[in-house]
């Protein structure tokens, strides 16, 4: 029914400990991350003073950027499906890392694997551009991890104040909605 979406590791597919299920229909989770979580509250509450409370801030910093990472892969999906993707992507999701060194682990929402290797993506929904600061903050978070990378792309809602340089694509949201040809 496509409700709920098992997600491995591209890295660690065999690891149990690292597989997830998430609900990915977008009204059951509107539903069950706000309505029916606040129920109880949501019977004594105003509908506008409801939705200020425990709905707006969350939904702009936390629902649609974890949605519009999906758009994001769904988009490289599609073009790699249309061939338009040189080389072809053998595999895109998650990517988790574990540095001892810092005794850190986390994961990076999407990351590609190609006959190069692999290539990380950056998705931000933020109402400002992605500056180089950006940029370079999110490289070197990568180099610290063993994920070698040979490209990375950004994705931005707002556009970009960088300079062009290699190894570096950038993607406006403009061009998510463009027809694949």
């Amino acid at each position: 029914m496509c409700v709920v979406e098992k997600i491995v590791p591209i890295n660690e597919n065999n690891n149990r400990k690292k597989t997830s299920y998430y609900i990915c229909d977008n009204l059951s989770l509107f539903y069950y991350r706000y309505i029916f979580r606040f129920s109880s509250q949501r019977q004594i509450l105003d509908e506008n003073v409801f939705y200020k409370k425990y709905i707006e801030k969350d939904f702009e910093e936390n629902y649609v950027p974890h949605c519009f990472e999906t758009i994001c892969k769904q988009y490289l999906i599609r073009k790699n499906k249309a061939g338009l993707i040189d080389p072809v992507l053998v595999d895109i999701g998650k990517y988790y890392y574990d540095n001892p060194i810092e005794r850190t682990n986390g994961e990076f929402d999407i990351v590609s694997k190609d006959d190069l290797g692999y290539i990380f993506y950056e998705v931000k929904f933020k109402k400002h551009p992605i500056d180089d600061k950006i940029i370079e903050e999110e490289i070197n978070q990568v180099n610290k991890t063993n994920l070698n990378c040979y490209k990375y792309v950004f994705f931005s809602r707002s556009g970009f104040s960088t300079t062009d340089r290699a190894n570096i694509e950038l993607i406006d949201i403009k061009e998510l909605y463009k027809e694949i040809h």
